[in-house]
C-alpha cells in the first residue's frame, strides 16, 4: 500500500511551540524539533485522542525535510503504530497518526523543556567536576 506523505500539517499552536522550543533550546530548524516530538510521542505507549486543530497560521514542513535520510524509519514508525492503534494502516490514518502524534510530542517536548534544559546543564557540571 502506498502511505506517501507529501507535507507535514502543524496548527498556530503547534508553531507557537516551536518557537518556544527554539528559543529554549537552540535548535533552529523546525524539523529537528518535529522529529524529536515526534519520537517522544511515539514512546508513549497511550493512544492519542482525536482533536480538531486549526491550520490558519501554522506551518507546513514538506515530509522529505521533515524525514531527511530517514524517511522509510519513520513512515514503517508510523505504519506500525497506526495499526497497534487502529487495527488497520490507511494513508488516511498513517498521516493522522502523525498529526496526532507531533502535536502531542510538541506539547510533551514545550512543557519540560525548562527542565530538561536543567538537567543537560547539571550533566555538564557533573562532567566538569569529574575532569
Amino acid at each position: 500500500m502506498d502511505y506517501s506523505i507529501d507535507r507535514v500539517r502543524l496548527s498556530s499552536a503547534a508553531k507557537q511551540q516551536l518557537v518556544t522550543l527554539k528559543r529554549r533550546t537552540g535548535i533552529e530548524h523546525y524539523n529537528v524539533l518535529c522529529r524529536h516530538a515526534l519520537c517522544a510521542s511515539l514512546a508513549n505507549p497511550s493512544a492519542v485522542a482525536d482533536e480538531t486543530h486549526q491550520y490558519a497560521g501554522g506551518v507546513e514542513i514538506e515530509w522529505r525535510v521533515f524525514a531527511g535520510e530517514a524517511e522509510a524509519t519513520y513512515l514503517n514508525l508510523l505504519v506500525v503504530r497506526c495499526l497497534q492503534d487502529e487495527g488497520e494502516a490507511t494513508a488516511e490514518g498513517v498521516k493522522g497518526t502523525l498529526t496526532r502524534h507531533l502535536h502531542r510530542g510538541l506539547s510533551y517536548l514545550t512543557s519540560r523543556a525548562d527542565s530538561l534544559m536543567q538537567a543537560e546543564a547539571m550533566a555538564g557540571e557533573f562532567v566538569i567536576a569529574e575532569a
